[in-house]
Protein backbone atom coordinates (compact mmCIF):
# COMPACT_ATOMS: atom_id res chain seq x y z
CA UNK A 1 0.00 0.00 0.00
CA UNK A 2 2.56 2.34 1.03
CA UNK A 3 4.33 1.65 -2.52
CA UNK A 4 1.77 2.09 -4.46
CA UNK A 5 1.15 5.47 -2.60
CA UNK A 6 4.73 6.73 -3.28
CA UNK A 7 4.36 5.55 -6.80
CA UNK A 8 1.28 7.44 -7.24
CA UNK A 9 2.63 11.01 -5.86
CA UNK A 10 6.01 10.28 -7.87
CA UNK A 11 3.13 10.13 -10.77
CA UNK A 12 2.02 13.54 -9.76
CA UNK A 13 5.24 15.02 -8.91
CA UNK A 14 6.24 14.20 -12.83
CA UNK A 15 2.98 15.22 -14.14
CA UNK A 16 3.55 18.99 -12.15
CA UNK A 17 7.02 19.33 -13.05
CA UNK A 18 7.46 18.90 -16.30
CA UNK A 19 4.87 21.31 -17.67
CA UNK A 20 6.21 23.97 -15.13
CA UNK A 21 9.34 25.03 -17.06
CA UNK A 22 6.64 25.19 -20.17
CA UNK A 23 4.75 27.84 -17.26
CA UNK A 24 7.94 29.73 -16.26
CA UNK A 25 9.06 30.11 -19.81
CA UNK A 26 5.41 31.60 -21.21
CA UNK A 27 5.13 33.90 -17.86
CA UNK A 28 8.50 35.39 -18.64
CA UNK A 29 7.47 35.38 -22.50
CA UNK A 30 4.27 36.97 -21.65
CA UNK A 31 5.71 39.70 -18.64
CA UNK A 32 8.55 40.64 -21.45
CA UNK A 33 5.54 41.58 -23.74
CA UNK A 34 3.98 42.93 -21.21
CA UNK A 35 6.76 45.49 -20.48
CA UNK A 36 7.69 46.24 -23.90
CA UNK A 37 4.16 47.25 -24.92
CA UNK A 38 3.33 49.11 -21.56
CA UNK A 39 3.22 52.87 -22.29
CA UNK A 40 5.99 54.67 -20.53
CA UNK A 41 5.27 57.58 -18.49
CA UNK A 42 5.16 61.06 -19.68
CA UNK A 43 5.86 64.43 -17.54
CA UNK A 44 2.47 66.92 -18.57
CA UNK A 45 3.28 68.97 -21.76
CA UNK A 46 1.87 72.04 -19.48
CA UNK A 47 0.93 73.26 -16.07
CA UNK A 48 -2.49 73.10 -16.03
CA UNK A 49 -1.85 69.07 -16.53
CA UNK A 50 -3.09 67.14 -13.23
CA UNK A 51 -0.22 64.48 -13.56
CA UNK A 52 2.51 64.79 -10.14
CA UNK A 53 5.28 62.90 -10.15
CA UNK A 54 5.31 61.50 -6.76
CA UNK A 55 9.65 60.43 -7.28
CA UNK A 56 10.13 64.37 -7.73
CA UNK A 57 12.36 65.92 -4.91
CA UNK A 58 11.05 68.92 -2.90
CA UNK A 59 13.09 72.51 -3.24
CA UNK A 60 16.09 73.21 -1.21
CA UNK A 61 14.24 76.00 -0.19
CA UNK A 62 11.63 74.76 0.99
CA UNK A 63 13.75 71.82 2.98
CA UNK A 64 15.85 74.82 4.36
CA UNK A 65 12.47 76.07 5.27
CA UNK A 66 11.20 73.10 7.32
CA UNK A 67 14.89 72.74 8.66
CA UNK A 68 14.37 76.09 10.03
CA UNK A 69 11.33 75.35 10.93
CA UNK A 70 12.23 72.74 12.96
CA UNK A 71 15.36 74.42 14.67
CA UNK A 72 13.28 77.74 15.57
CA UNK A 73 10.52 75.19 17.20
CA UNK A 74 13.18 73.21 19.34
CA UNK A 75 14.35 76.73 20.85
CA UNK A 76 11.41 77.82 21.48
CA UNK A 77 10.58 74.97 24.00
CA UNK A 78 13.83 75.31 25.17
CA UNK A 79 13.11 78.95 25.97
CA UNK A 80 9.59 78.15 27.49
CA UNK A 81 11.26 75.91 30.19
CA UNK A 82 14.08 77.84 30.17
CA UNK A 83 12.47 80.89 31.48
CA UNK A 84 10.95 81.73 34.82
CA UNK A 85 6.87 82.02 35.85
CA UNK A 86 5.18 85.15 34.94
CA UNK A 87 5.94 87.34 38.00
CA UNK A 88 3.36 90.15 36.36
CA UNK A 89 0.26 91.25 37.87
CA UNK A 90 -3.12 90.16 36.65
CA UNK A 91 -4.68 87.82 34.08
CA UNK A 92 -2.19 87.02 31.41
CA UNK A 93 -1.79 84.78 28.61
CA UNK A 94 0.93 81.49 28.30
CA UNK A 95 3.65 81.43 26.45
CA UNK A 96 2.95 79.17 23.54
CA UNK A 97 4.55 77.64 20.08
CA UNK A 98 1.75 78.37 17.25
CA UNK A 99 3.39 76.28 15.00
CA UNK A 100 5.26 79.22 13.12
CA UNK A 101 6.85 81.48 16.08
CA UNK A 102 7.18 81.36 19.84
CA UNK A 103 5.13 83.48 22.08
CA UNK A 104 6.29 84.66 25.37
CA UNK A 105 3.42 85.20 28.35
CA UNK A 106 1.97 87.98 27.90
CA UNK A 107 -0.70 90.56 29.88
CA UNK A 108 -4.50 90.39 29.30
CA UNK A 109 -5.25 92.61 26.51
CA UNK A 110 -2.02 93.41 24.71
CA UNK A 111 -1.50 92.68 21.56
CA UNK A 112 1.98 91.34 20.88
CA UNK A 113 4.49 91.48 17.78
CA UNK A 114 7.41 90.22 16.53
CA UNK A 115 9.05 90.04 12.69
CA UNK A 116 8.07 87.37 10.39
CA UNK A 117 9.70 83.92 10.40
CA UNK A 118 12.02 83.73 7.57
CA UNK A 119 11.09 80.01 7.14
CA UNK A 120 9.47 80.68 3.57
CA UNK A 121 10.90 82.55 0.76
CA UNK A 122 7.70 84.54 -0.13
CA UNK A 123 7.86 86.44 3.57
CA UNK A 124 9.13 89.74 4.45
CA UNK A 125 10.72 89.31 7.49
CA UNK A 126 10.71 93.24 7.83
CA UNK A 127 6.85 92.97 8.54
CA UNK A 128 5.58 92.39 12.16
CA UNK A 129 3.14 89.43 12.58
CA UNK A 130 0.81 90.04 15.82
CA UNK A 131 -0.88 88.19 18.21
CA UNK A 132 -4.19 89.19 20.53
CA UNK A 133 -3.94 88.34 24.46
CA UNK A 134 -7.84 88.67 25.48
CA UNK A 135 -8.78 90.61 28.72
CA UNK A 136 -9.71 87.14 30.15
CA UNK A 137 -6.16 86.23 29.52
CA UNK A 138 -6.96 83.68 26.68
CA UNK A 139 -5.40 83.47 23.39
CA UNK A 140 -7.00 85.23 20.70
CA UNK A 141 -10.02 82.60 18.89
CA UNK A 142 -10.68 82.70 15.20
CA UNK A 143 -14.32 82.93 15.01
CA UNK A 144 -14.51 79.92 12.08
CA UNK A 145 -11.97 77.46 13.41
CA UNK A 146 -12.25 78.26 16.65
CA UNK A 147 -8.65 77.48 17.45
CA UNK A 148 -5.43 80.13 18.73
CA UNK A 149 -4.87 82.91 16.09
CA UNK A 150 -1.92 84.54 15.37
CA UNK A 151 -1.98 87.38 12.03
CA UNK A 152 0.38 86.63 9.52
CA UNK A 153 -1.35 88.44 6.91
CA UNK A 154 1.27 90.86 6.55
CA UNK A 155 3.95 89.02 6.85
CA UNK A 156 3.10 87.82 2.84
CA UNK A 157 5.49 89.71 0.41
CA UNK A 158 3.42 89.70 -2.78
CA UNK A 159 0.73 92.30 -1.48
CA UNK A 160 -0.41 94.92 -4.64
CA UNK A 161 1.67 97.57 -3.32
CA UNK A 162 4.63 95.58 -2.65
CA UNK A 163 4.23 93.78 -6.13
CA UNK A 164 3.75 97.14 -7.78
CA UNK A 165 7.17 98.37 -6.36
CA UNK A 166 8.67 95.49 -7.36
CA UNK A 167 7.39 95.80 -10.45
CA UNK A 168 9.09 99.19 -11.10
CA UNK A 169 12.53 98.26 -9.96
CA UNK A 170 12.40 95.05 -12.44
CA UNK A 171 11.23 97.21 -15.56
CA UNK A 172 13.74 100.15 -14.13
CA UNK A 173 16.60 97.50 -14.16
CA UNK A 174 15.12 96.15 -18.06
CA UNK A 175 15.30 99.79 -19.19
CA UNK A 176 18.75 100.79 -17.54
CA UNK A 177 20.50 97.82 -18.83
CA UNK A 178 18.68 98.27 -22.05
CA UNK A 179 19.98 101.98 -22.65
CA UNK A 180 23.53 101.55 -20.92
CA UNK A 181 24.23 98.27 -23.58
CA UNK A 182 23.07 100.62 -26.78
CA UNK A 183 25.26 103.84 -25.80
CA UNK A 184 28.26 101.53 -24.48
CA UNK A 185 28.28 99.76 -28.01
CA UNK A 186 28.19 103.59 -29.66
CA UNK A 187 31.22 104.46 -27.71
CA UNK A 188 32.98 101.20 -27.64
CA UNK A 189 32.65 101.54 -31.83
CA UNK A 190 34.12 104.81 -31.28
CA UNK A 191 37.05 104.47 -29.89
CA UNK A 192 37.82 101.29 -31.78
CA UNK A 193 37.02 102.73 -34.88
CA UNK A 194 38.50 106.38 -34.47
CA UNK A 195 42.79 105.82 -34.41
CA UNK A 196 43.43 108.95 -32.84
CA UNK A 197 42.24 108.24 -29.61
CA UNK A 198 44.04 104.88 -29.51
CA UNK A 199 45.66 105.52 -25.75
CA UNK A 200 46.27 103.40 -22.47
CA UNK A 201 43.68 105.83 -20.83
CA UNK A 202 41.21 104.50 -23.35
CA UNK A 203 42.12 100.77 -23.64
CA UNK A 204 41.15 100.60 -19.94
CA UNK A 205 37.49 102.60 -21.07
CA UNK A 206 37.12 100.02 -23.90
CA UNK A 207 37.38 96.96 -21.74
CA UNK A 208 35.61 98.80 -19.18
CA UNK A 209 32.50 99.18 -21.48
CA UNK A 210 33.12 95.50 -22.47
CA UNK A 211 32.39 94.61 -18.94
CA UNK A 212 29.47 96.66 -19.00
CA UNK A 213 28.13 95.19 -22.07
CA UNK A 214 28.56 91.73 -21.22
CA UNK A 215 27.16 92.47 -17.78
CA UNK A 216 23.78 93.95 -19.16
CA UNK A 217 23.78 91.30 -21.52
CA UNK A 218 23.37 88.76 -18.78
CA UNK A 219 21.11 90.61 -16.46
CA UNK A 220 18.65 91.07 -19.47
CA UNK A 221 18.59 87.14 -20.27
CA UNK A 222 18.43 86.34 -16.64
CA UNK A 223 15.51 88.83 -15.64
CA UNK A 224 13.27 88.01 -18.75
CA UNK A 225 14.00 84.31 -19.25
CA UNK A 226 14.63 83.23 -15.93
CA UNK A 227 13.06 85.00 -12.97
CA UNK A 228 9.55 85.08 -14.11
CA UNK A 229 9.52 81.84 -15.71
CA UNK A 230 8.63 79.39 -11.94
CA UNK A 231 8.80 76.30 -14.11
CA UNK A 232 12.05 76.84 -15.07
CA UNK A 233 13.26 77.72 -12.00
CA UNK A 234 11.34 74.76 -10.88
CA UNK A 235 13.39 72.16 -12.99
CA UNK A 236 16.29 73.84 -12.13
CA UNK A 237 18.50 73.07 -15.12
CA UNK A 238 22.11 73.24 -15.03
CA UNK A 239 22.23 76.14 -17.51
CA UNK A 240 20.68 78.89 -15.27
CA UNK A 241 23.28 78.19 -12.86
CA UNK A 242 25.86 78.67 -15.25
CA UNK A 243 24.73 82.00 -16.04
CA UNK A 244 24.31 82.94 -12.48
CA UNK A 245 28.44 82.15 -12.25
CA UNK A 246 29.06 83.84 -15.65
CA UNK A 247 26.09 86.97 -14.30
CA UNK A 248 28.73 87.36 -10.69
CA UNK A 249 32.13 87.04 -12.39
CA UNK A 250 31.12 89.65 -15.20
CA UNK A 251 29.95 91.65 -12.33
CA UNK A 252 32.67 91.24 -10.44
CA UNK A 253 34.86 92.22 -13.58
CA UNK A 254 32.60 95.32 -14.07
CA UNK A 255 33.91 95.93 -10.34
CA UNK A 256 37.66 95.33 -11.26
CA UNK A 257 38.12 97.18 -13.83
CA UNK A 258 37.01 100.19 -11.89
CA UNK A 259 39.48 99.83 -9.81
CA UNK A 260 42.17 99.41 -13.09
CA UNK A 261 40.52 102.85 -13.72
CA UNK A 262 41.08 104.47 -10.55
CA UNK A 263 44.63 102.77 -9.78
CA UNK A 264 45.88 103.88 -13.45
CA UNK A 265 44.22 107.32 -12.77
CA UNK A 266 45.99 107.62 -9.12
CA UNK A 267 49.51 106.47 -10.96
CA UNK A 268 49.55 109.14 -13.44
CA UNK A 269 48.38 112.04 -10.77
CA UNK A 270 50.10 111.29 -7.62
CA UNK A 271 52.74 109.17 -8.63
CA UNK A 272 53.57 110.63 -12.03
CA UNK A 273 57.20 109.14 -12.12
CA UNK A 274 55.68 105.98 -13.24
CA UNK A 275 52.87 107.61 -15.63
CA UNK A 276 55.02 106.60 -18.79
CA UNK A 277 55.29 103.01 -19.99
CA UNK A 278 52.30 101.23 -17.66
CA UNK A 279 52.20 97.60 -18.95
CA UNK A 280 48.54 97.13 -19.50
CA UNK A 281 49.16 93.35 -19.19
CA UNK A 282 48.79 93.81 -15.48
CA UNK A 283 45.80 95.69 -15.56
CA UNK A 284 44.46 93.05 -17.75
CA UNK A 285 45.41 90.21 -15.06
CA UNK A 286 43.75 91.93 -12.23
CA UNK A 287 40.66 92.85 -14.53
CA UNK A 288 39.92 89.84 -15.68
CA UNK A 289 42.13 87.38 -14.10
CA UNK A 290 41.42 88.20 -10.41
CA UNK A 291 37.34 88.21 -10.42
CA UNK A 292 38.07 84.18 -11.25
CA UNK A 293 38.92 83.00 -8.28
CA UNK A 294 36.09 85.02 -5.75
CA UNK A 295 33.40 83.64 -8.79
CA UNK A 296 34.96 80.07 -8.67
CA UNK A 297 34.71 79.62 -5.41
CA UNK A 298 31.15 81.00 -4.64
CA UNK A 299 29.94 78.43 -7.44
CA UNK A 300 31.71 75.51 -5.67
CA UNK A 301 30.43 76.84 -2.32
CA UNK A 302 27.27 77.59 -3.64
CA UNK A 303 26.85 73.83 -5.17
CA UNK A 304 28.36 71.68 -2.08
CA UNK A 305 26.76 74.71 1.01
CA UNK A 306 23.38 76.12 -0.43
CA UNK A 307 22.26 74.70 -3.72
CA UNK A 308 18.68 76.57 -4.32
CA UNK A 309 16.87 76.25 -7.63
CA UNK A 310 18.86 78.30 -10.17
CA UNK A 311 21.10 80.34 -7.34
CA UNK A 312 18.26 82.98 -6.95
CA UNK A 313 18.00 82.82 -3.49
CA UNK A 314 20.21 86.25 -1.81
CA UNK A 315 19.60 84.76 1.98
CA UNK A 316 22.91 83.37 2.54
CA UNK A 317 26.41 84.62 3.61
CA UNK A 318 28.29 82.83 0.89
CA UNK A 319 27.46 85.66 -1.33
CA UNK A 320 29.99 87.69 1.09
CA UNK A 321 32.30 85.54 -1.05
CA UNK A 322 31.86 87.77 -4.36
CA UNK A 323 30.48 90.78 -2.50
CA UNK A 324 33.75 91.25 -0.15
CA UNK A 325 36.13 91.66 -3.01
CA UNK A 326 34.16 93.75 -4.74
CA UNK A 327 33.66 96.03 -1.90
CA UNK A 328 37.59 96.09 -1.10
CA UNK A 329 37.78 97.04 -5.18
CA UNK A 330 35.31 100.35 -4.05
CA UNK A 331 36.73 101.18 -0.92
CA UNK A 332 40.06 101.04 -2.64
CA UNK A 333 38.82 103.37 -5.46
CA UNK A 334 37.51 105.48 -2.70
CA UNK A 335 40.79 105.90 -1.30
CA UNK A 336 42.18 107.06 -4.69
CA UNK A 337 39.75 109.47 -5.18
CA UNK A 338 40.31 111.30 -1.85
CA UNK A 339 44.61 110.90 -2.81
CA UNK A 340 43.65 112.55 -6.26
CA UNK A 341 41.68 115.30 -4.77
CA UNK A 342 44.32 115.98 -2.23
CA UNK A 343 47.21 116.37 -4.38
CA UNK A 344 45.21 118.41 -6.77
CA UNK A 345 44.55 120.97 -3.70
CA UNK A 346 47.69 120.56 -2.92
CA UNK A 347 48.95 121.99 -6.45
CA UNK A 348 46.38 124.65 -6.30
CA UNK A 349 47.83 126.35 -2.85
CA UNK A 350 51.17 125.95 -4.48
CA UNK A 351 50.99 127.62 -7.81
CA UNK A 352 48.27 130.43 -7.49
CA UNK A 353 48.62 131.12 -11.55
CA UNK A 354 47.07 127.75 -12.53
CA UNK A 355 44.49 127.46 -9.49
CA UNK A 356 41.92 128.17 -12.28
CA UNK A 357 43.14 124.78 -14.40
CA UNK A 358 43.48 122.59 -11.00
CA UNK A 359 40.18 124.28 -9.65
CA UNK A 360 38.69 122.92 -12.85
CA UNK A 361 40.73 119.86 -12.39
CA UNK A 362 39.12 119.18 -8.98
CA UNK A 363 35.43 119.54 -10.30
CA UNK A 364 36.46 116.82 -12.96
CA UNK A 365 37.36 114.28 -10.14
CA UNK A 366 33.94 114.58 -9.09
CA UNK A 367 32.77 113.08 -12.24
CA UNK A 368 35.17 109.96 -11.93
CA UNK A 369 32.46 109.00 -9.13
CA UNK A 370 30.55 107.10 -11.48
CA UNK A 371 33.36 105.55 -12.68
CA UNK A 372 34.77 104.54 -10.01
CA UNK A 373 31.77 103.49 -8.17
CA UNK A 374 32.35 105.13 -5.26
CA UNK A 375 28.52 106.29 -4.73
CA UNK A 376 27.87 102.57 -3.38
CA UNK A 377 30.47 103.13 -0.69
CA UNK A 378 29.26 106.64 0.33
CA UNK A 379 25.32 105.28 0.37
CA UNK A 380 26.00 101.64 1.72
CA UNK A 381 22.93 101.00 4.55
CA UNK A 382 19.29 100.97 3.36
CA UNK A 383 17.19 103.09 6.03
CA UNK A 384 14.21 101.47 7.67
CA UNK A 385 11.96 103.97 7.32
CA UNK A 386 9.60 102.63 4.73
CA UNK A 387 8.90 106.06 2.74
CA UNK A 388 12.98 106.47 2.88
CA UNK A 389 13.39 102.60 1.98
CA UNK A 390 11.65 103.53 -1.45
CA UNK A 391 13.30 106.08 -1.98
CA UNK A 392 16.99 104.71 -1.41
CA UNK A 393 15.78 101.75 -3.69
CA UNK A 394 14.77 103.53 -6.68
CA UNK A 395 18.11 105.75 -6.14
CA UNK A 396 20.29 103.05 -6.24
CA UNK A 397 19.14 100.94 -8.86
CA UNK A 398 18.83 104.19 -11.42
CA UNK A 399 22.57 103.83 -10.24
CA UNK A 400 23.13 100.43 -10.31
CA UNK A 401 21.32 99.72 -14.05
CA UNK A 402 22.21 103.21 -15.44
CA UNK A 403 25.50 103.28 -14.43
CA UNK A 404 27.00 102.29 -17.82
CA UNK A 405 24.58 104.71 -19.21
CA UNK A 406 26.21 107.40 -17.38
CA UNK A 407 30.32 106.27 -18.19
CA UNK A 408 29.28 106.50 -21.76
CA UNK A 409 27.37 109.95 -21.86
CA UNK A 410 30.38 111.34 -19.67
CA UNK A 411 33.53 109.38 -20.75
CA UNK A 412 32.82 109.26 -24.80
CA UNK A 413 29.43 111.32 -26.02
CA UNK A 414 30.44 114.83 -23.94
CA UNK A 415 34.38 113.70 -23.83
CA UNK A 416 36.06 117.07 -25.90
CA UNK A 417 38.93 114.78 -27.14
CA UNK A 418 35.99 112.94 -28.50
CA UNK A 419 34.15 115.65 -30.18
CA UNK A 420 37.33 116.72 -31.52
CA UNK A 421 38.16 114.01 -33.09
CA UNK A 422 34.59 112.97 -34.55
CA UNK A 423 34.68 116.49 -36.09
CA UNK A 424 38.02 115.62 -37.83
CA UNK A 425 36.97 112.56 -39.02
CA UNK A 426 33.28 113.95 -40.47
CA UNK A 427 34.77 117.30 -42.20
CA UNK A 428 37.95 114.62 -43.90
CA UNK A 429 34.92 112.67 -44.62
CA UNK A 430 33.22 115.79 -46.49
CA UNK A 431 36.32 116.75 -48.26
CA UNK A 432 36.82 113.11 -49.96
CA UNK A 433 33.16 113.29 -50.56
CA UNK A 434 33.54 116.52 -52.32
CA UNK A 435 36.69 115.94 -54.18
CA UNK A 436 35.47 112.53 -55.62
CA UNK A 437 32.38 114.48 -56.92
CA UNK A 438 34.61 117.72 -58.46
CA UNK A 439 37.09 114.78 -60.00
CA UNK A 440 33.56 112.72 -61.66
CA UNK A 441 32.16 116.28 -62.42
CA UNK A 442 35.70 117.45 -64.60
CA UNK A 443 36.06 113.89 -66.29
CA UNK A 444 32.77 113.74 -67.28
CA UNK A 445 33.38 117.36 -69.10
CA UNK A 446 36.58 116.35 -70.72
CA UNK A 447 35.04 113.14 -72.06
CA UNK A 448 32.18 114.97 -73.80
CA UNK A 449 34.11 117.84 -75.26
CA UNK A 450 36.80 114.70 -76.38
CA UNK A 451 33.75 113.03 -78.24
CA UNK A 452 31.94 116.28 -79.58
CA UNK A 453 35.55 117.05 -81.15
CA UNK A 454 35.38 113.76 -82.94
CA UNK A 455 32.15 113.87 -84.15
CA UNK A 456 32.54 117.35 -85.86
CA UNK A 457 35.76 115.96 -87.18
CA UNK A 458 33.82 112.51 -88.97
CA UNK A 459 30.64 114.96 -90.06
CA UNK A 460 33.17 117.80 -91.58
CA UNK A 461 33.18 118.03 -95.64
CA UNK A 462 36.57 116.40 -97.25
CA UNK A 463 39.19 119.32 -97.35
CA UNK A 464 40.90 120.60 -100.93
CA UNK A 465 43.92 122.37 -100.88
CA UNK A 466 42.90 123.88 -104.35
CA UNK A 467 39.95 123.63 -106.65
CA UNK A 468 39.57 120.64 -108.95
CA UNK A 469 38.01 121.36 -112.14
CA UNK A 470 35.16 118.65 -113.31
CA UNK A 471 36.17 116.30 -116.46
CA UNK A 472 34.08 114.09 -118.22
CA UNK A 473 34.59 111.26 -117.27
CA UNK A 474 34.31 109.71 -113.62
CA UNK A 475 36.94 110.32 -111.16
CA UNK A 476 36.73 106.50 -109.69
CA UNK A 477 38.67 105.51 -113.37
CA UNK A 478 41.11 108.40 -112.93
CA UNK A 479 42.95 106.53 -109.91
CA UNK A 480 45.97 109.05 -108.86
CA UNK A 481 46.82 110.44 -112.17
CA UNK A 482 43.44 112.01 -111.82
CA UNK A 483 44.22 113.72 -108.82
CA UNK A 484 45.95 117.69 -109.07
CA UNK A 485 49.45 117.39 -108.82
CA UNK A 486 50.77 120.41 -106.31
CA UNK A 487 54.81 121.47 -106.81
CA UNK A 488 56.22 121.70 -103.45
CA UNK A 489 59.62 123.16 -103.07
CA UNK A 490 62.68 120.94 -103.53
CA UNK A 491 60.61 119.09 -106.42
CA UNK A 492 58.53 116.88 -104.71
CA UNK A 493 54.79 116.51 -105.78
CA UNK A 494 51.99 115.72 -103.87
CA UNK A 495 48.62 114.78 -104.90
CA UNK A 496 45.24 116.05 -103.96
CA UNK A 497 44.33 112.68 -102.22
CA UNK A 498 47.87 112.61 -100.04
CA UNK A 499 46.86 116.59 -99.34
CA UNK A 500 43.44 115.65 -97.55
CA UNK A 501 45.32 112.66 -95.26
CA UNK A 502 47.88 115.48 -94.36
CA UNK A 503 45.78 117.48 -93.61
CA UNK A 504 42.89 114.83 -92.10
CA UNK A 505 46.12 113.44 -89.42
CA UNK A 506 46.83 117.56 -88.76
CA UNK A 507 43.30 118.12 -87.34
CA UNK A 508 43.61 115.21 -85.18
CA UNK A 509 47.16 115.72 -83.99
CA UNK A 510 45.58 119.34 -83.01
CA UNK A 511 42.61 117.54 -80.94
CA UNK A 512 45.00 115.24 -79.57
CA UNK A 513 46.98 117.75 -78.30
CA UNK A 514 44.42 120.17 -76.61
CA UNK A 515 42.72 116.68 -74.99
CA UNK A 516 46.43 116.44 -73.30
CA UNK A 517 46.11 119.87 -72.30
CA UNK A 518 42.83 119.55 -70.48
CA UNK A 519 44.58 116.49 -68.65
CA UNK A 520 47.62 118.02 -67.98
CA UNK A 521 45.57 121.01 -66.26
CA UNK A 522 43.17 118.42 -64.29
CA UNK A 523 46.08 117.26 -62.74
CA UNK A 524 47.97 120.41 -61.77
CA UNK A 525 45.03 121.69 -60.33
CA UNK A 526 44.70 118.22 -58.24
CA UNK A 527 47.88 118.65 -56.82
CA UNK A 528 47.55 121.97 -55.83
CA UNK A 529 44.26 121.22 -54.29
CA UNK A 530 45.79 118.45 -52.36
Amino acid sequence: MEDNSEKILQVLKDRFQRPKMKFTLTRWCLTLFIFLNRPLPVLPASSDSTYSPTLEPEPFLFLLGKQRLLQAQHKCFDRMQKLPPYQGEGLYCNRTWDGWACWDDTPAGTLAEQHCPDYFPDFDVEEKVTKYCEEDGVWYMHPESNISWSNYTMCNAFTPEKMQSAYILYYLAIVGHSMSMVTLVISLAIFMLVRSLSCQRVTLHKNMFLTYILNSIIIIIHLVEVVPNGELVKRDPPMCKILHFFHQYMMSCNYFWMLCEGLYLHTLIVVSVFAEGQRMWWYYLLGWGLPLLPSTAHAIARALLFNDNCWLSVDTNLLYIIHGPVMGALVLNFFFLLNIIRVLVKKIKESQEDSYMYLKAVRATLILVPLLGVQFVILPWRPSHPVLGKIYDFVMHSLIHFQGFFVAVIYCFCNHEVQAALKRQWNQYQAQRWNGRRRAHRAANAAAATAAAAAALAEAPPIYICHQEPQNEPADNLGEEGAEVIPMEGGEVISMKGAEVIAVEAAAEVIAVEGAEVVAMEIIEQESSA
